[in-house]
């Protein structure tokens, strides 16, 4: 019996082996390309970092129970009760032709509105504040806030109205009597004033807020 050895030609080695180079190349670089390929349903990012504060000037939004304006700062109209828009003789965030400017907020309608909410720039220093919070989703019950306070430069503040959550038992009339309602103020997100319609003991809530010592 012969045996027939069968000898591999040395020179188709690397012929072989460049063969497989590209196609591991041609493999890799294709991954590569699929992952830099831009997603079609990416969103642009939204930069959330809050726009410097001028020097002199201070800002101030608002959130309520539903919605909320801020109606005046001290005798300049800022956001008109009929229309929900600004005034016409006040300065938008891009162009400033008066002392006191709003712009837009991007924040999510709590009610059945498409009310839009604002802030507001202003010079600092004390200022008579006229606010409108809505306590229905319909937008029919308002309630008027007012407020004087010495505004700092470069502070941002917030008011926020709510309904407190009763922790004393009164009367079962009182219990039954709608919660209080709270406005509290922020300076840089730090509570610095409080305001609530607090009951008596027969259940009536008063009808002027009270500033509450914290």
């Amino acid at each position: 019996m012969m045996f027939t050895k069968r000898f591999f030609r040395p020179d188709c080695l690397p012929v072989v082996g460049i063969a497989i180079a590209i196609c591991s190349a041609v493999a890799l670089s294709g991954c590569q390309s699929m992952t830099k390929q831009p997603s079609a349903r990416a969103k642009p990012s939204v930069v959330t970092a809050p726009q410097p504060i001028a020097a002199g000037k201070s800002t101030l939004k608002c959130t309520g129970i539903y919605a909320c304006e801020i109606n005046r700062i001290g005798t300049l109209s800022v956001i008109n009760q009929s229309t929900h828009t600004p005034s016409a003789t006040l300065g938008n965030h891009s162009q400033e032709t008066s002392p006191v400017t709003v712009t837009p907020l991007m924040s999510k309608p709590q009610s059945k509105s498409t009310i839009p909410n604002y802030l507001v720039s202003f010079p600092s220093g004390q200022h008579v504040v006229a606010t409108r919070f809505y306590l229905d989703e319909d937008l029919t019950t308002v309630e008027s806030f007012s407020f004087i306070h010495r505004f700092e430069s470069g502070k941002r503040y917030e008011l926020k109205a709510y309904r407190q959550i009763q922790k004393t038992d009164y009367s079962l009339l009182a219990q039954s009597a709608p919660t209080p309602l709270c406005i509290d103020l922020y300076e840089n997100a730090k509570l610095t004033n409080q305001w609530c319609k607090k009951p008596n003991q027969q259940g009536a809530l008063s009808n002027e807020f009270v500033k509450v010592a914290l």
